[in-house]
């Protein structure tokens, strides 16, 4: 990246000190049952001129996996997400009324990149089958034109994947080489009747009858989370609230949260151990990761969820040996995290909204 210029940082400098204090969602990484930190004051340099974006839908998540159909299936049942098409190689799911979408694909052949994702911690995890490897959000105002130019304005290389007459989208790389995509969806355009395509492979149990209304959070990694932090705030106008200097919490519009935090090279790194750092650089060029994801559900209760997802043995194996859903209860969070049918973690809670 570009050195900035001593009127780039003072600029910074202003804006930091000016912009108004952002309410931090569920799990506030200053408080993240982790030990209380000191408030990270470090202002955000940005990386170019803020576009004046407002983030308005998940348009979807991009996963990948062995096996798209068991994943699909899995979703569906456990979450109650809905199964919109199917064409043989991936499945195209609705989340929940307030949280878009997910492309679940096949393919995945290489071992998926390391993520320093806490959820496993004390437990015994199965193999990862899957990552998330990309995102693409919905944003306001929308001008295809004038979105594309400003996405070249600031260096983004974009491409165009419309579909329709109706969907107009870009696609591109974040700093550390992350898809990214803007599009033109809200809930109203992308949401065209119901989503009614059957299952692609037999439910792995018996449906928990669950809603999920909403996306808590992401948890992000990478090398440089002030960086990257800052590249999506001036982008697609996230909110931030600095953490305790090794991540920071993100307000993605109304719709979700994220945490975005240091990657295993980043934390190897401000441990001085350089060997570390360099083997938990992932392959490909790409340095960022999504770790976990938290979903919220309707009509929680601790003990029900519990007792639905052993009763269904979605769970890790504890210290005793025990096979239980990691619980992660912070603050006013409630949530477990359990191994999707690729082992991927999981994570369910009680929040569906943004306050």
């Amino acid at each position: 990246m570009t050195p900035f210029s001593r009127r780039q940082l003072l600029r910074a400098l202003a804006v930091a000190a000016v912009s108004p204090p952002v309410a931090s969602f569920a799990q506030d990484p200053a408080a993240a049952g982790r030990g209380q930190a000191p408030r990270d004051t470090t202002p955000l340099v940005p990386p170019f001129e803020a576009t004046g974006w407002k983030t308005v839908w998940l348009d979807h998540l991009n996963y990948q996996c062995v096996d798209y159909k068991k994943a699909a299936a899995f979703y569906a049942t456990l979450m109650g997400w809905k199964v919109r098409s199917d064409d043989g190689k991936q499945a195209l799911l609705d989340i929940g009324e307030n949280s878009g979408g997910i492309l679940i694909r096949g393919g995945l052949t290489a071992p998926p990149p390391a993520a320093i994702t806490d959820a496993g911690l004390g437990v015994s995890r199965p193999p990862v089958q899957a990552l998330f490897d990309g995102f693409a959000w919905g944003i306001e105002p929308w001008d295809t034109d004038k979105v594309k130019a400003e996405l070249v304005k600031r260096g983004l290389n974009p491409v165009a994947d419309h579909h329709g007459s109706d969907y107009k989208s870009f696609r591109f790389k974040d700093p550390d080489g992350f898809a990214v995509a803007v599009t033109n969806g809200t809930k109203a355009l992308r949401r065209k009747g119901p989503a009614g395509a059957k299952l692609p492979a037999p439910a792995p149990f018996e449906p928990t009858g669950w809603n999920t209304l909403y996306l808590d959070h992401i948890s992000f990694e990478v090398p440089d989370f002030r960086r990257s932090a800052a590249f999506y705030q001036a982008l697609l106008g996230w909110t931030m609230r600095l953490g305790n200097g090794t991540q920071a919490s993100v307000q993605i519009g109304d719709i979700a949260g994220a945490i975005i935090r240091g990657n295993a090279a980043a934390r190897a790194a401000a441990r001085g151990d350089a060997a570390a750092a360099s083997a938990a650089k992932p392959a490909g060029g790409v340095t960022a990761a999504i770790g976990h994801i938290s979903f919220g559900i309707e009509n929680w209760n601790t003990e029900r969820v519990r007792e639905e997802l052993k009763k269904r043995d979605v769970v890790y194996v504890n210290r005793e040996g025990q096979r239980e859903p990691r619980p992660d209860m912070t603050g006013t969070l409630e949530s477990f995290h359990v191994p999707d049918a690729m082992g991927w973690d999981l994570q369910i809670g009680n929040k569906i909204s943004p306050r």
